[in-house]
């Protein structure tokens, strides 16, 4: 005869448990038996891992999970002194009871309670038993049973209640399994456990242990495990950001290797039947190279596809235990889970090595001599030119110390002691120069009118000068009626890429963004470190950099910290970190360890470190990056141009 299978809401709610909690066993492939968890928040049946113990770690004070390789530290009672997972035997068992319903069809259920072979019509949640009309009467009479909770079949059947449910609306204490016929009332904080009135007199008294209600325990616990939740979200937004930044850096490696077999197969055209060989073996390197990137990237999708599922595992399980787990399943299962996201959020996020998207074909001159070329597999930098010596005249610097690219052909010098701001063409012809009543400490250009930015040390308000070098309008960076009262300590100027004004106050600890046309105060971000240089990047994030700390930090738009680079110097700290400044591959911060000690380090937008571009510098101050792509910096009494070869 063949058994009808039940349909509906209830079908649906089984099947979609199984999906997202598998609840069989990885080790046996069958329906979990006394589930132990393990920190990585993996759970087998019991006898599953004293067999695995047995067999391939016997003896060992620590095994790898399974599934994820993991080590979970044995307790001293082996196997069987670890958590057991009663929330997920609470599953099993919801499961169990939702197959017996789906598979007997027109079949009738028998009382599990009397021999009488009555049918069932109800579930007694807290028995776990089917039971007939006449043992609910009969439930109903004893005191003790009477406060059991019972559901009709048809309303499990039909998807109405479950016992995942009713458990949760009306929890029950567990057992003290010390004391017997106690309850457990209270969580033991000191040893992470459910204990009983009798245990705070005996095992766990005061003041050696401290123990709370399990109420307060539970609520208190949940709030701390959202704390815990929330910078693991960000991880997982930015590990997924990080896989798709490597999905387009694959396309993109795709696109620049057409182009760059392009520049080959057009050079080879003009010398073909001399060059046919190396045209050949250029060519097998690109695909080479290409091959070998790619599988990088596959392996770094691979990684971050791992941690991202490894994140999101845990993520669903602390949230879903948070939220359908009774009291006692929920505290038993705490310290594991709370273990395991602390461990989590220590972890670094894997990052995508953005130098594997670069190719480029560096042609050969001439075409008499056999040779097409070569691939230049990463960028060079080289100084082209510099300019300035120590003075007070034309042509001269007293600290050099910010720098900005003015107008396409020209740059512009904070001259510090000389206390004005030199105008040089990129070649280091002066043009002008703005002289100032303070000593400039850092200046920055506007984006589409050509004027100077600049901050004056000591000065409370900020100046902004045409590009015929006389004043346009200065501005205060706090309200009109606290300008005099609030002391403000100016160190750096940045303009965003929407055109707004940003400036760095150390004594505030505060970045203030200002409207460009009148300098009117728009907002005020407060900052983690003292903001003495200031860059913004294409991904709206401020790149802060703090040369009394020797740190530089990454944040959003709103001043959160993403990362804090700790730049070094043949594996020592610096001892300063200087001017930052960005372009589409990343972040380039200036620094020393002294005197002719200074770096250029190059940094992808996440901070990873790529490369040292420039070293040797005396004192390198601010930098910047002029519209051909060449690097100024701003070195003490000199000026440096570098471009890339």
């Amino acid at each position: 005869m063949e058994t009808k299978m039940a349909t509906g809401p209830a079908v649906s709610s089984a099947l979609e448990t199984i999906s997202r909690y598998h609840l069989e066993c990885s080790i046996c492939q069958e329906r979990y038996q006394q589930p132990k968890i393990l920190e990585c928040l993996h759970s087998f049946c019991a006898q599953c891992l004293l067999k695995y113990c047995s067999t391939k770690h016997e003896g060992s004070t620590a095994i790898p999970c399974p599934v994820c390789r993991q080590e979970t530290n044995l307790p001293q009672a082996g196997v069987q002194g670890l958590k057991t997972n009663f929330h997920l035997i609470g599953l099993v068992e919801e499961f169990d009871l939702q197959e017996r319903l789906m598979c007997s069809g027109d079949k009738k259920l028998l009382c599990e309670i009397c021999d009488e072979g009555s049918e069932a019509m109800d579930h007694c949640m807290n028995c776990s038993r089917n039971i007939c009309s006449k043992c609910k009467q009969v439930h109903m009479q004893f005191a003790e049973l009477s406060v059991h909770v019972i559901s009709s079949l048809d309303d499990i059947r039909g998807g109405k209640t479950s016992t995942y449910q009713i458990k949760s609306k009306h929890p029950q204490h567990s057992k003290c399994q010390i004391h017997e016929g106690e309850v457990t009332r209270f969580f033991c904080k000191t040893c992470e456990v459910m204990i009983c009135r009798d245990c705070t007199v005996i095992d766990h008294c005061k003041p050696e242990h401290s123990y709370i209600d399990r109420n307060l325990a539970t609520s208190t616990y949940k709030k701390s495990l959202a704390e815990l939740l929330s910078p693991l979200e960000n991880s997982m937004i930015e590990l997924q950001e990080s896989r798709e930044k490597g999905s387009r850096m694959k396309e993109d490696l795709g696109v620049t290797v057409k182009r760059v077999m392009t520049e080959v197969q057009d050079r080879a055209a003009e010398i073909r039947a001399e060059v046919t060989a190396q045209e050949n073996r250029i060519l097998d390197d690109i695909k080479n190279i290409q091959t070998d990137r790619e599988q990088k990237l596959d392996e770094s999708e691979k990684t971050m596809g791992l941690t991202a599922e490894r994140f999101q595992y845990s993520v669903d399980t602390a949230r879903e235990v948070a939220r359908t787990a009774s009291d006692s399943d929920f505290l038993s299962l705490y310290p594991t889970i709370t273990k395991d996201l602390k461990l989590l959020a220590d972890q670094s996020v894997p990052k995508v090595d953005t130098r594997l998207a670069f190719l480029k074909f560096k042609q050969s001159e001439g075409v008499s001599a056999i040779n097409l070329g070569d691939l230049v597999v990463e960028d060079k930098w080289k100084l082209c030119r510099e300019f300035g010596r120590k003075g007070s005249g034309p042509g001269k610097f007293d600290m050099a110390r910010g720098v900005a690219a003015s107008q396409p052909d020209e740059i512009a010098v904070a001259d510090y002691c000389n206390k004005r701001v030199v105008i040089c063409t990129i070649d280091g012809n002066q043009k002008s120069t703005i002289p100032l009543q303070g000593f400039p400490r850092s200046i920055a250009a506007t984006h589409i009118d050509n004027r100077l930015v600049v901050v004056e040390e000591g000065a409370s308000h900020v100046k902004v000068f045409k590009s015929d070098n006389t004043l346009a309008y200065e501005f205060p960076t706090v309200p009109p009626s606290e300008v005099g009262k609030t002391a403000v300590d100016l160190k750096s100027v940045a303009v965003k890429n929407d055109g707004t004004i940003a400036v760095g106050d150390v004594a505030r600890m505060v970045l203030t963004v200002h409207s460009p046309t009148d300098g009117e105060l728009l907002h005020t971000i407060p900052v983690k470190i003292r903001p003495y240089s200031l860059a913004f990047d294409s991904n709206a994030q401020v790149i802060i950099s703090d040369y009394t700390s020797h740190t530089v930090d990454i944040a959003g738009d709103n001043g959160t910290s993403k990362c804090t680079i700790k730049p070094t110097i043949n594996g020592q700290p610096v001892k300063q970190c200087n001017g930052v400044c960005t372009d589409s591959t990343g972040i380039y911060v200036a620094m020393h360890k002294g005197d002719n000690t200074g770096h250029i380090h190059h940094y992808d937008p996440q901070g990873g470190f790529l490369k040292c571009i420039a070293r040797g510098l005396h004192y390198p101050k601010g930098i910047t990056f002029t519209s051909d792509g060449q690097l100024a910096v701003a070195d003490y009494y000199r000026v440096k141009m570098y471009h890339q070869v």
